[in-house]
């Protein structure tokens, strides 16, 4: 098992893309956040094409993630405006993936690319794009 698999589970940021090129009714906020997610798509397929522990790529993926990590929750939890249950929802999956997260970082510090911080890292991958999308809907 090798970053292949991150690089793949990195491209499923491209779902909450393509809500946001079908949605008709796009918001500054929301044109931002897109640049940002796509940012953030370029630079994690890119580095984990070639996953190199505290490389510039790994550096910039972290700072680009982070960045993300805290702007998208305030958008989808404080302005953008949609059902309570649908924030409830991003919630759950903000602190599975959350979790998710914890469990990828503990692991590549026991070993780099091992099968369990691949594993975890790509359920991070598949729940933060669910999680991203809600920005667009």
């Amino acid at each position: 098992m090798d970053g292949r698999c991150l690089c793949i589970s990195s491209l499923l940021l491209l779902f909450p893309i393509i809500i946001f090129y079908c949605n008709v009714n796009k918001t500054i906020p929301e044109v931002v956040l897109a640049f940002l997610l796509t940012n953030n798509i370029i630079i994690s397929f890119l580095f984990w094409k070639n996953p190199i522990k505290n490389s510039l790529l790994h550096y910039y993926d972290g700072i680009f993630a982070k960045i993300s990590y805290v702007v998208f929750p305030i958008y989808i939890l404080f302005i953008k405006d949609i059902d309570y249950f649908l924030k409830i929802l991003f919630t759950i999956i903000f602190l599975l993936s959350t979790t998710l997260f914890y469990y990828s970082n503990y692991h590549s510090k026991e070993c780099w690319c091992s099968k369990k911080h691949i594993i975890y890292h790509s359920l991070f991958h598949i729940l933060i794009s669910i999680g991203t999308s809600f920005a667009f809907i």
